[in-house]
């Protein structure tokens, strides 16, 4: 039965409309709907890169709290406040970064051992896995804590330094901007600035715990370290045990690989 041509003329028409409505809604014009599985594809592959770009930048904000050659807790950063912590060890961090990317030293990778024990004086690597793990973390006895924590430090390592390698350079600098302090938390706001590149912000949360202030977590452009660790951790244990965790991310660092 071929029915009422203009009907079928306006169906097709209403038909069309809504087609167009929806690609409109996913950024498509209507014209281009056959175009939608290609554009889709872009889409994805631009999310992916805009989700590593992310993660470069947690890392780099990780390693901008760092430090120079021969440092030694004795002349660890002014802890007086949580500003001047930052702003040490990250000009420190840059200078170790483009020491030996730039200037001939010693790779990252080779400095790993210096790199990952420095590191510690500025970090609440504690604090973090304990955030980024969430509520499995009251139940873990204190070995499993101490291996969660050592195996989490060195993926956060591993996973990026090799990006790090691979973004930074020569003409990168740090604006520091101000901090904000609410009894034993603090907020300190900086911007990673290159030439002819957007610049993007890195905030550094503190907490001040036995007189010391120390981050506990870093937020890239509104994304939080801990926040994005805490449901990929989640999303794993939804169908594993914890010690199945341990294992994966004690392959993941053996092998120098990102955990998903």
């Amino acid at each position: 039965m071929v029915g009422n041509p203009r009907r079928n003329e306006d169906t097709k028409a209403g038909l069309d409309e809504a087609a167009g409505e929806v690609s409109s809604r996913h950024g498509f014009p209507a014209d281009q709907r056959s175009r939608c599985r290609p554009e889709k594809r872009r889409l994805e592959k631009g999310t992916r890169l805009h989700r590593d770009k992310r993660m470069v930048c947690m890392v780099v904000g990780l390693f901008l709290l760092t430090a120079v050659p021969g440092f030694v807790p004795s002349a660890r950063a002014d802890s007086s406040s949580p500003f001047e912590l930052v702003r040490s060890g990250s000009d420190r961090g840059l200078r170790i970064i483009k020491s030996s990317l730039f200037e001939g030293g010693p790779g990252l990778q080779q400095r790993r051992d210096e790199i990952l024990r420095i590191v510690e004086e500025y970090f609440d690597f504690d604090e973090i896995a304990k955030r980024a793990l969430g509520r499995p973390w009251k139940d873990l006895a204190p070995e499993k804590r101490q291996e969660f924590v050592r195996l989490f430090k060195e993926l956060l390592f591993d996973t990026y330094v090799s990006r790090i390698e691979a973004t930074a350079r020569p003409d990168t600098g740090i604006r520091y901007d101000r901090q904000s302090v609410e009894g034993r938390y603090a907020v300190v706001k900086t911007w990673v600035t290159n030439a002819g590149r957007p610049d993007f912000q890195i905030d550094y949360r503190l907490l001040l715990s036995g007189g010391q202030w120390k981050v506990y977590d870093v937020v890239i452009e509104g994304i939080s370290l801990v926040g994005n660790y805490r449901e990929q951790f989640a999303s794993i244990l939804t169908n594993e045990s914890f010690d199945a965790l341990l294992k994966r991310l004690q392959e993941k660092v053996r092998t120098r690989s990102p955990l998903q």
